[in-house]
């Protein structure tokens, strides 16, 4: 018996010794499981692609009815921009699964990539008639509608997905996108005071602000008047917000001083922004100033955002004489509602070179400026928003080194 035990044991180990070399090196060469091993070619880089697609098509050749192996086969020709062949195989996937989670995302972008947004709507709309409250698919639609240039029906969508996830990152974004460059009427008009710690004048100023949508984007039409020191100077301007794509849009800007003695004589402005991945915004632009000497103004900016706060940082450039100078202003914005562009409160700091941000002759004057402020915007009803901002400024002036600034702002909005 003890014999027959000990065999037992030497052939079970014989066996275990012989079987893990070959265990092993079929783990190693990936051919247990070819789909797992061409996956891991298709997402090492783009120099492993063709082999990844050798592998698949070669399984699919012997086993057809792998689903999972056409979708990956699918999603891999679409990196390779085959957008014919990949729309095939996913296809051929949907006739059978017409819901399947991975072939319908993967068409969907195939379709955006390949320059058909029409039919990437199609196919959410489609499969939302079965999964009406999908958030993959109601920001795919909205997605598809924005490059169709059906915004209003894209932020009927988007709401639906805030109604679902009121947190949601991309949602939130899109939906402010639409606000900025939306199609609606809106009268405006504001109220500034400016008092100072050494008891000089003070400075008042009113906006009146019109805004009116064109097939191009935003339009505005301004009238600022300002009043200090028994002067009184009236501003014109007019404001352009084009909508060239979603994602990228700009700001232009030109206006006119009627005396010259308070605004510039002339202004003009133009910026261009940009969204890039992970929820980023950057932008750049530049500003002219005509006081009695022109100011050349350069700026550039990094927004996030991030669930329901937006933080922003600007840089502003003045070359001149004697020397370059500059600011930097950096704020935090809580949006209270999902619109964007109302209904929110912010939080302001900027430390520099006051010309950056100047409107009016009184600014030029500042040296250096470290300004705190806060502003709170807010809708009353459908029609109506109200805000209100406060500002406390130490600035250092021609012949003073130490002035503080107090400065109160406030407004409405009605839309029509």
């Amino acid at each position: 018996m003890k014999v027959k035990n000990i065999s037992v044991v030497t052939v079970f180990a014989m066996v275990f010794a012989l079987l893990v070399p070959i265990v092993a090196a079929a783990a190693e060469d990936g051919s247990e499981d070819p789909v797992a091993h061409a996956r891991q070619l298709a997402f090492s880089g783009k120099d492993h692609r063709g082999q990844a697609l050798t592998i698949l098509k070669g399984h699919l050749s012997e086993d057809p009815a792998d689903s999972e192996a056409r979708v990956l086969y699918g999603i891999v020709l679409s990196w390779e921009g085959r957008y014919d062949e990949s729309r095939a195989e996913l296809k051929q996937v949907l006739a059978a699964r017409p819901d399947h989670g991975d072939a319908l995302p993967a068409l969907i972008n195939v379709e955006f990539w390949s320059g058909h947004p029409e039919n990437a709507e199609f196919l959410a709309h489609d499969a939302l008639t079965r999964k009406p409250d999908n958030i993959g698919l109601l920001l795919a639609e909205a997605k598809a509608l924005r490059r169709l240039n059906r915004d209003r029906e894209a932020a009927k969508v988007l709401d639906h997905v805030l109604s679902l996830d009121k947190g949601n990152e991309d949602g939130l974004k899109m939906r402010r996108e639409i606000t900025t460059t939306s199609f609606v009427r809106e009268f405006s008009s504001f109220q500034t005071y400016d008092w100072f710690s050494d008891g000089r004048n003070s400075q008042n100023e009113s906006n009146f602000q019109f805004k009116t949508p064109t097939p191009y984007g935003s339009l505005l039409g301004i009238l600022n008047r300002a009043d200090r020191f028994s002067e009184v100077d009236y501003q014109t301007e007019v404001d352009f917000y084009p909508h060239f794509r979603p994602g990228t849009y700009g700001f232009f800007a030109v206006g006119h001083g009627v005396h010259g003695t308070l605004y510039p004589t002339f202004n003009v402005a133009a910026d261009l922004y940009q969204t890039i991945p992970h929820s980023f915004e950057v932008s750049g632009g530049y500003r002219r100033l005509e006081f009695s000497t022109g100011v050349d103004i350069y700026t550039f900016a990094l927004a996030k955002y991030f669930h329901n706060w937006l933080f922003t940082g600007r840089g502003f450039i003045v070359p001149g004489n004697p020397g370059t100078s500059g600011t930097g202003l950096v704020s935090a914005r809580y949006f209270l509602g999902s619109e964007g562009l109302h209904d929110f409160i912010e939080f302001r700091y900027s430390h520099g070179a006051s010309p950056a941000e100047a409107r009016t002759i009184t600014d030029v004057e500042i040296l250096a400026s470290s300004r705190y402020g806060i502003l709170l915007d807010k809708r009353l009803a459908s029609r109506w928003s109200a805000f209100l901002n406060g500002n406390l400024a130490q600035d250092q002036r021609i012949g003073l080194s130490h002035l503080r600034e107090y400065e109160v702002q406030g407004g409405v909005y009605f839309k029509f």
